[in-house]
């Protein structure tokens, strides 16, 4: 009976907490604007700013010395493709040069003088590509566009000249093409950086926001009480767990609705890769917000002022979002800083996640990410819990050295 008095006391006071931290959250408007308004302003700023999913259209100057029918009929090929767009043709390249550096176009293909003479004679040619190097997108958005106009221009030659020594059109472009490569892209036909992206950034986010939005509840607590650690009802070491539970179980529930906006409304609506199964992404989904949130609660107790969390988070989120494997690969990085990533549970959820959700893999190709979040879900938990009890000891024996001497 003792024991059974004991468990509902335990439940009842981890209700307590759980509807405190609720009413505590949506009492302070900073916490809900971060823990909530953002999960709704980030992933719809980032998606439709990345609605047109590729770069297309990009403004480049041709610079045409030649003014042939092949030289011009190499301009429409480049005006013609879906990447690039000849926005203007200037006369000279030190012209076409001061158009690029005022940012009216962002690149310039050079044609030289006896373009046709030299292709008509059977001899080889050149084409100068400047392409924008300070900016990857740009230049590798023209580069593409200028490889593809070239191939598609010499098979064009190719077929021309075997057509000329008498092979029939099917001979010809077998002759000038002999070996066929087919390409598919995988996951992402449209090869979109908008869908590339934006999944696991969405992930960065909610990570982000809860740890600033946990950051702010603790530190205001803090200012409020003087430390994290003296509450009004808890007297008794046993209240620690239960507060620990309650706080746990709210910031749980704000991540389930934010889950279900922006992972599912957000994805559906701008209609981003989805190959994998809502449960098995559920379940990778609840060890990485318990890792998160033990890891965020853990962290507030250090934080004395609200403000804190805004500014130390935001310092840690572009190193979360690098260290995440999103913007670069993680095997491209030195050894000791992805052994550092691991401390952030989203650097373990985001691979997962995307491979779950992206490819379509079954939750088994997943099992190590998913235990490892199980481990740092559970290692966080433990540190914080015993960190929470050496303080709570700590203060309550320097309150007890106090008590006597202010007696005497």
């Amino acid at each position: 009976m003792k024991e059974n008095r004991s468990n509902n006391n335990s439940f009842e006071l981890i209700a307590i907490h759980f509807k405190k931290e609720l009413k505590a959250i949506f009492g302070d408007s900073g916490a809900l604007l971060i823990l909530i308004g953002a999960l709704l302003i980030y992933p719809l700023v980032y998606s439709f700013g990345y609605f047109n999913e590729t770069l297309t259209d990009l403004p480049i100057g041709v610079v045409d010395l030649d003014q042939t029918t092949s030289s011009r009929k190499y301009t429409g090929m480049l005006d013609a493709s879906k990447e690039i767009s000849v926005a203007c043709k200037p006369l000279s390249l030190l012209e076409a040069e001061d158009l690029f550096m005022a940012n009216k176009i962002s690149g310039v293909v050079l044609i030289p003088r006896d373009f046709q003479k030299t292709i008509l004679s059977g001899r080889q040619t050149n084409v100068a590509v400047y392409a924008d190097g300070s900016y990857l997108l740009k230049y590798k958005t023209m580069y593409t566009a200028a490889s593809y106009v070239n191939s598609y221009f010499n098979g064009g030659i190719g077929v021309k000249h075997y057509l000329a020594e008498g092979k029939s059109l099917q001979q010809a472009k077998i002759s000038a093409s002999p070996l066929s490569v087919q390409s598919h892209t995988l996951y992402i036909p449209a090869g979109s950086y908008g869908s590339f992206i934006m999944p696991g950034m969405i992930i960065i986010i909610i990570q982000q926001t809860l740890l600033i939005g946990i950051g702010i509840m603790g530190g205001t607590f803090s200012e409020s009480k003087g430390t994290p650690f003296v509450l009004p009802e808890q007297q008794r070491n046993r209240e620690i767990l239960p507060h620990i539970l309650g706080r746990v179980g709210a910031y749980l529930l704000i991540s389930a609705f934010n889950i279900c906006l922006a992972l599912v409304l957000v994805h559906d609506w701008f209609q981003y890769p989805d190959k994998g199964s809502m449960i098995e992404i559920l379940m990778l989904l609840f060890p990485f917000l318990l890792a998160v949130i033990f890891f965020g609660i853990g962290l507030s107790t250090l934080l004395r002022h609200r403000e804190s969390a805004i500014v130390f988070m935001m310092f840690l989120s572009p190193i979360a979002l690098f260290l995440s494997g999103v913007s670069w690969p993680v095997s491209a990085m030195p050894e000791w800083l992805v052994g550092l990533s691991k401390l952030l549970p989203g650097t373990t959820a985001i691979p997962a996640y995307l491979r779950l959700r992206t490819m379509g893999v079954d939750i088994s190709y997943v099992r190590t990410e998913l235990l490892t979040l199980y481990l740092q879900a559970a290692s966080y938990a433990a540190l914080t819990i015993a960190y929470f009890f050496l303080r709570v000891y700590i203060d309550r024996r320097s309150t007890k050295i106090a008590e006597p001497q202010a007696a005497s």
